[in-house]
């Protein structure tokens, strides 16, 4: 389940950064999404709209739906993974790093995109990721960024569990809180 918070974490960062297109990330049209053209979706740091400072960001799972496991352990997980807010602090450096690499993090070098679009204040994500032990774990998020909060929507699931499928649908929020 760490790779979905690294994952959103992560890729909110991006919302900083747009080249404008309207076709999103996938320039050539092929369906996949390269780490040059997530370098090019990012390159233009002069479209920067988050600002620096110290951001407050929370994760709200909604919905959770883990077929084949107990009950208790349900509401174990959703009393862990339910709500969960952290600080972080955006640099000047940061916003303005035109770096793809940069907005990996860990635990994405076994992800694939397969629709990243920031275009204006809106930003679309959709990637898969192998979440270990044969399971895959498939992001989508969608919504709005703006200078100092964004909010997106989450939808994931988690495929190749041995009860089925397991989904997780919520928000992602954040506000710039001040400075670091």
């Amino acid at each position: 389940m760490r790779v979905i918070y690294l994952a959103a974490a992560a890729l909110v960062l991006l919302g900083g950064c747009s080249s404008g297109s309207d076709n999103g990330a996938d320039t050539d049209g092929d369906g996949e999404i390269t780490r040059a053209e997530m370098a090019i979706e990012v390159s233009d740091a002069s479209t920067a709209s988050l600002q620096p400072g110290m951001w407050e960001q929370t994760i709200e799972f909604t919905e959770m739906n883990m077929p084949g496991m107990p009950q208790n352990m349900q509401e174990m997980m959703r009393g862990q993974m339910g709500s969960m807010t952290m600080r972080h602090c955006l640099t000047a450096e940061d916003v303005a790093r035109p770096d793809a690499d940069f907005f990996g993090g860990e635990g994405q070098e076994n992800c694939s995109y397969e629709e990243f679009d920031m275009s204006g204040d809106r930003m679309k994500v959709r990637m898969t990721c192998e979440g270990g032990e044969g399971s895959m774990v498939h992001i989508g998020m969608d919504g709005a960024m703006h200078g100092d909060n964004y909010t997106l929507n989450i939808d994931n699931r988690v495929s190749g569990m041995p009860g089925g499928d397991m989904t997780m649908k919520g928000t992602f929020t954040a506000r710039r809180i001040g400075e670091c």
